[in-house]
């Protein structure tokens, strides 16, 4: 079983840099930039990955040392309204380039989100090369990551248990709007069925919170969790840990009405049907999630049976 896409480690941050001001203004000098627009969401990119400045090419904005000696990889926070939507990064891309993509995109987030001091209402202003924000009082900010789980859940035998959300309800939108810049995120999986997710609540495990959103979004009772993986998803600033379970299929779905638009048991075919077989309509931020790292991985469990 491999990792998730977007679960690579090909840059060592080497966060030790990041409070020496004169290293960093030689790194800046020798530099890979990537530029990042936060506040539209987009990345400097094209279909075969990330477009690379120097410092005497790169824009003027504010930086953030992203990591790496030789060479040193900085983002700048620049205006790209024709920028590639972060969603949009391809699984195809060089694995050093995917890796910078999530950082940028999720350092950006955090930039973009927090801008005043959250108990003292200051502005604040970034140090340590972009990896704390301060004001005048209060303790400095740190980036925040909030923990999210995902489970696939089977029957024992051969059959998956997918959901559809309320927000995704209807049918599929057709493969050229889904693949169109600037298309809207809803668009990445109307009328598609996918795994029960959710965000981990104040003092529980993760796998507490599995059997929770499970047990809400569609009253059923697991007999079976284990963890696979972890996959950062920087839309904005989530880490997705991965589980696998199994329930009797016996038990009656009860489905939160405010959340869940529909749910059912899916065999393999159909599963292949709606997550692969439509590849070429398959929007990156389906193909680069955890759900379908998920799904591929069962599929090709069902297929060596």
């Amino acid at each position: 079983m491999m990792h998730p896409p977007l679960a690579v480690d090909e840059v060592d941050r080497f966060a030790a840099h990041r409070g020496d001001d004169a290293w960093l203004g030689d790194a800046w000098e020798k530099a890979q930039i990537v530029l990042c627009d936060p506040e539209r969401e987009r990345i400097d990119a094209d279909e075969e990955g990330l477009r690379y400045y120097d410092a005497g090419s790169a824009p003027d904005g504010p930086r953030v040392y992203l990591g790496g000696e030789d060479p040193p990889v900085f983002a700048v926070f620049a205006d790209l309204p024709e920028g590639l939507p972060g969603r949009w990064i391809k699984p195809t891309w060089a694995p050093r380039d995917l890796a910078i993509a999530v950082e940028a995109i999720g350092i950006g987030h955090w930039h973009a989100t927090y801008r005043f001091h959250p108990t003292t209402g200051e502005p604040l202003s970034a140090r340590m090369a972009g990896w704390e924000l301060s004001g005048a009082h209060g303790r400095p900010v740190f980036p925040r990551t909030d923990p999210a789980v995902i489970v696939l859940i089977d029957d024992g035998a051969d059959r998956v248990l997918l959901a559809q959300h309320q927000r995704y309800g209807g049918q599929p939108k057709p493969a050229v709007a889904q693949n169109t810049i600037g298309a809207s995120a809803q668009s990445t999986r109307q009328g598609r069925y996918a795994c029960i997710a959710g965000f981990v609540e104040p003092g529980e495990s993760a796998e507490a919170a599995v059997h929770r959103e499970v047990a809400e979004e569609v009253g059923i009772r697991l007999d079976r969790l284990d963890y696979v993986s972890s996959q950062p998803w920087p839309y904005p600033r989530s880490l997705m840990l991965a589980y696998r379970a199994t329930a009797d299929p016996s038990q009656p779905l009860a489905l939160q009405a405010e959340e869940i638009a529909d749910a059912r048991w899916f065999t393999a075919d159909e599963v292949r049907q709606m997550w692969l077989d439509s590849a070429d309509g398959t929007p990156s931020a389906v193909r680069i999630s955890v759900a379908r790292f998920l799904i591929e991985n069962w599929l090709e469990e069902e297929g060596g049976r």
